[in-house]
């Protein structure tokens, strides 16, 4: 076996010679292992996690309760990847997941899990086009900006996504209307949305049926526990992101997309699910993306262990949770709601006060909310999303108003106003 090339010159071939360090790395002294195990410890000090801080963040990654068995069998099962050369153990995980999918949104068929939610999204808006032979699909504005930006780029150029605004919070029958056309295969609607509203699903899909679109919709899987299933509702493919479904919000992991479809547009999946053969089961279809089987067994684990009443308590108590947050921030002069439609979890406050100073303000506090809305939504100046999940309490709840009521007062005395003028 070769020891690989003793000349690394070939290696940095293609970086410019003007960009390459002629000099020794400046590296601190080698240190034990128990010192360098301390040094770390000391850089990960100042970091906030949900184990000592109190989240009202939301915007698509949640604070919600996660089981330890969860996390005991996701241990257990290890990192991976699932292929359709797994064991029989793993492709019977990926079988069930199916089935529970199929099952929270209404619909027959589901295929094997994706990396994420976004990634889902994209094989659902293809598969229409397939399926229609159509070349554009309209995406509600209301709908998470990052699922329409990485839909954008990996449907592209084959084909075209175009926006459908929102009025009040909510995607109006009346604006896609005007935008359906015979080139629609798809309309993507959100349900709760971005901004945590309750879309009007059915009427919107009646509108896209009439002009021979399918309908795509992006669920919460916490809200299936008391909402009406996708499926019900009138869409033809629905996607989720199983994060909630017992994984904790983490930058870059924790998700798992989720997407199930009616039976007839089965051939139009370009990814892999697995059917059942008796007592064994077998891979249909070739990934395109790579998951690992901890990702895949968490939502499985998470629904084993809490059921069907689990779940809707969940959703209960955070649809209860969040209508409390909404009333003790909106009970402070300078916060108000900023959409009036019906909300979940989720909801869209006007500040005036920059977003950003509050969610700064909050972190001194070791509160997480306060999500500015503005980068995505320029017309949103001033406005911030917060959310909260079962897991919050009034104690919670209380200690957020007093923080904001407190970050209020000390703006007053350094010209900082939270009655300011929006401008």
């Amino acid at each position: 076996m070769s020891d690989g090339p003793r000349d690394t010159e070939p290696l940095f071939g293609d970086i410019p010679p003007e960009l390459r360090l002629t000099r020794a790395l400046q590296l601190p002294p080698p240190l034990a292992e128990a010192e360098l195990a301390a040094r770390l410890l000391d850089l990960a000090a100042p970091n906030t996690h949900l184990d000592e801080a109190i989240s009202f963040l939301g915007g698509g990654a949640y604070d919600h309760y996660v089981p330890a068995i969860v996390d005991a069998i996701a241990g257990a099962v290890g990192h991976s990847p699932v292929t359709p050369a797994s064991p029989q153990p793993i492709l019977q995980a990926v079988f069930e997941l199916q089935a529970a999918t199929a099952a929270l949104t209404g619909l027959e068929l589901a295929a094997a899990p994706f990396p994420d939610g976004p990634a889902a999204l994209a094989e659902a808006v293809g598969m229409a086009a397939r399926a229609t032979g159509r070349t554009e699909a309209l995406v509600a504005r209301s709908v998470h900006p990052r699922y329409r930006a990485i839909a954008r780029t990996l449907l592209a150029p084959a084909l075209t996504l175009c926006e459908v605004g929102y009025h009040g919070g909510l995607t109006r029958s009346s604006d896609l209307a005007a935008a359906l056309s015979d080139r629609a295969a798809c309309i993507v609607v959100q349900q709760p949305n971005y901004f945590g509203c309750l879309e009007d699903l059915p009427a919107l899909a009646a509108l896209a049926r009439e002009r021979g679109a399918l309908v795509v919709a992006l669920a919460d899987p916490i809200a299936l526990g008391v909402l009406s299933s996708p499926g019900t509702m009138g869409a033809d493919l629905a996607v989720a992101d199983a994060q909630p479904l017992g994984s904790r919000p983490a930058y870059g992991s924790g998700s798992l997309g989720l997407l199930a479809f009616r039976a007839d547009l089965a051939p139009a999946l370009v990814g892999w699910r697995v059917e059942r053969c008796g007592h064994a089961f077998s891979a249909v279809g070739q990934p395109s993306q790579c998951v690992h089987a901890d990702r895949l067994v968490r939502p499985l684990a998470y629904l084993a262990a809490v059921g069907g009443e689990g779940l809707a308590r969940a959703a209960t108590l955070s649809l209860r949770m969040a209508r409390e947050t909404q009333r003790a921030i909106t009970s402070l002069e300078g916060f108000a709601l900023r959409f009036r439609a019906p909300f979940f979890k989720e909801f869209a406050i006007e500040c005036d006060a920059d977003p950003q100073h509050v969610a700064g303000g909050l972190l001194e506090s070791n509160i997480l909310g306060a999500l500015p809305l503005q980068p995505d939504y320029p017309e949103m100046e001033g406005c911030a999303l917060f959310a909260a999940t079962e897991r919050r309490s009034r104690s919670d709840i209380e200690m957020l108003r007093h923080t904001l009521e407190f970050l209020g007062e000390v703006g007053e005395s350094e010209d900082f106003s939270l009655d300011a003028d929006d401008g």
